[in-house]
């Protein structure tokens, strides 16, 4: 899946990212939203600068994660504020002020590939799995995928912590109810 996505050519990943991001903040989901976490792209993940560019103007609370210990943690990312390499290279913000999970509204997840069900194909340390287990019941959890990343099925542990819906330059899909 990491292939799949390197093979997007630089035009393929701006449109269809763009594709992505014009989705999420013309959702009634980022309307109503005043505090989201999303990721900084790392392996040709779908971008995220402009809904960061948006969401400062429309005056949310952008959060970005920071890894502390083998926990993943949310901090405030405010305009023109400076990131830095963290751990396994991912940027996140210099001064990392934690923000309390119980306020996140969304938090887009991020994935190599995503199946109907929400579950998710992540980088294997199990980071968001403990991260996602902490938020209010309330939080949005959402992922971003290209439609070339979504597939049939992925095997899920019991600790393995599904998305609600994923974005796609497509649509949105909601995760698959399951009795």
């Amino acid at each position: 899946m990491l292939e799949c996505r390197r093979a997007l050519s630089p035009l393929s990943y701006k449109r269809l990212s763009n594709k992505i991001q014009l989705l999420f903040v013309r959702s009634p989901l980022y309307k109503k939203t005043h505090a989201l976490m999303l990721y900084w792209p790392v392996h040709n993940e779908p971008d995220t600068g402009r809904i960061i560019a948006d969401a400062w103007r429309d005056r949310k609370v952008v959060l970005l994660p920071y890894i502390k210990g083998d926990r993943v943690f949310p901090a405030v990312y405010k305009k023109d504020m400076p990131l830095k390499h963290g751990k396994y290279n991912i940027k996140e913000p210099v001064h990392a002020e934690e923000y309390p999970v119980q306020d996140i509204d969304v938090v887009v997840v991020p994935g190599i590939a995503f199946d109907p069900g929400g579950n998710r194909i992540g980088y294997g340390k199990g980071y968001y799995d403990k991260f996602l287990n902490s938020l209010s019941k309330q939080t949005v959890k959402a992922g971003f995928s290209f439609n070339r990343c979504i597939i049939d099925t992925i095997h899920a542990d019991k600790w393995d912590i599904p998305v609600d819906m994923v974005f796609t330059e497509t649509g949105i899909q909601i995760k698959e109810q399951r009795v």
